[in-house]
């Protein structure tokens, strides 16, 4: 690959991570799993002779831009055909006990909208393998891809003029065949890899009806159009010195953007401030300023690069990136409520009043008693309740 084009890919992905860290999604949120995954679904048909398949994988917007340099180079077409070739080849099937070799009938994939400008894939394949017509069989299946990452796994089983006796897996799939996740299951996402049959012939015909997936004519809109324009522009490959400028300007703009959302250390850098009784300088908020600049970058280069090279450990990176960023944000809350439970004590320790009085005796033939206060007023304490940080 020459340089400029080089630059050209690595610039395009580093903006749509920028994108995804940056701007909040719109009404595209096709994985509500998250933007690392990919779902698989495969629907089991027992039919007289012969065992039908629908392998489906549901590709959020990390990995089709992973995939987008193979579908340029192959076409979306071919590209389909390999991806279900390697599901047939990564899925088991065993007939009573016996391997049996999975064929691909049919591929096909298509680009949907996702979030913050980015598309994701959907990839469609009828993978067969050969039953016994007139005995009873037992089926096992293994399901393709379940080392790849995080994602939704799902398994189904019907009969088709067959009869299943026995069934480890629902007949009906709950996420309509990954084009609508239910919301109550996010949590703990459907994780089936293997399925066990008993089938026997004879029984009603299946009728053939799959739920729609979701439409890919539907464009994006708010601030998922801009990114899309934004895309457009750094996909451009006669780079200038002022292209370079401007892209760096929209950056710096969007990174200012989106420092005014809610998070990003401000809560912990007014609890500095108030920790210090007021008397809080540009010195005192400004590592914690630099501190979140920093890590914010390195988390959208760190993901830049391991997607420009095609990594899977991404996933893991980022979780990781994650868990050093909430011990961070532990570590910062520990130290301001031990300074404020420092300086509480030190407030009861020397904040007290001493008077004592004294008469005056004056011409007029009168005395009076006060008192003089020298005790300082009791500075108020500051109670640090919670600190708390969103992570764009």
């Amino acid at each position: 690959m020459k340089p400029r084009r080089l630059f050209a890919s690595l610039t395009a992905v580093l903006t749509a991570a920028c994108a995804l860290a940056l701007l909040p999604s719109s009404s595209a949120s096709a994985h509500p799993l998250g933007n690392f995954t990919v779902n698989r679904y495969d629907g089991l048909v027992a039919a007289p002779g012969l065992l039908r398949i629908d392998h489906v994988e549901d590709l959020a917007e990390i990995p089709a831009t992973q995939a987008k340099p193979d579908i340029d180079r192959l076409g979306m077409t071919e590209w389909a055909a390999q991806r279900c070739r390697k599901a047939a080849e990564g899925g088991k099937v065993t007939v009573d006990g016996r391997a049996v070799a999975l064929g691909v009938k049919t591929s096909h994939a298509r680009v949907r909208p996702g979030q913050a400008g980015l598309d994701t894939l959907r990839v469609e394949c009828r993978l067969t393998a050969p039953l016994p017509e007139d005995a009873t069989v037992t089926l096992g299946f293994h399901s393709a891809g379940t080392d790849s990452g995080p994602g939704w796994r799902e398994i189904t089983a019907r009969g088709d003029r067959t009869t299943l006796t026995k069934s480890d897996v629902p007949a009906k799939s709950a996420s309509d065949e990954l084009t609508t996740y239910p919301k109550e299951l996010l949590s703990s996402p459907a994780d089936t890899v293997t399925a066990s049959l008993r089938v026997r012939p004879g029984g009603p015909a299946l009728s053939e009806e799959r739920p729609a997936a979701p439409a890919a004519s539907v464009l994006p809109r708010g601030a998922d159009r801009w990114t899309r324009a934004l895309d457009s522009l750094v996909a451009r490959h006669d780079l200038t010195v002022g292209f370079a400028a401007l892209a760096l300007l929209i950056a710096v703009v969007l990174g200012a953007m989106h420092a005014l959302a809610p998070g990003h250390g401000k809560t912990l850098m007014a609890a500095v401030a108030a920790a210090r009784g007021g008397r809080a300088r540009m010195k005192d908020v400004l590592p914690l300023a630099a501190s979140v600049t920093v890590t914010h970058t390195l988390g959208v280069v760190a993901l830049g690069l391991l997607v420009t090279a095609g990594s899977a450990a991404a996933p893991s990176v980022i979780a990781w990136l994650g868990i050093a960023s909430g011990l961070m944000v532990t570590a910062a809350g520990v130290t301001l409520l031990r300074r404020a439970l420092r300086t509480r004590a030190h407030q009861h320790g020397h904040g007290h009043e001493h008077g004592h009085g004294h008469g005056h005796t004056h011409d007029l033939g009168h005395t009076h008693d006060h008192s003089h206060d020298t005790g300082k007023p009791e500075e108020r304490s500051l109670v640090l309740v919670a600190a708390h940080t969103q992570t764009a």
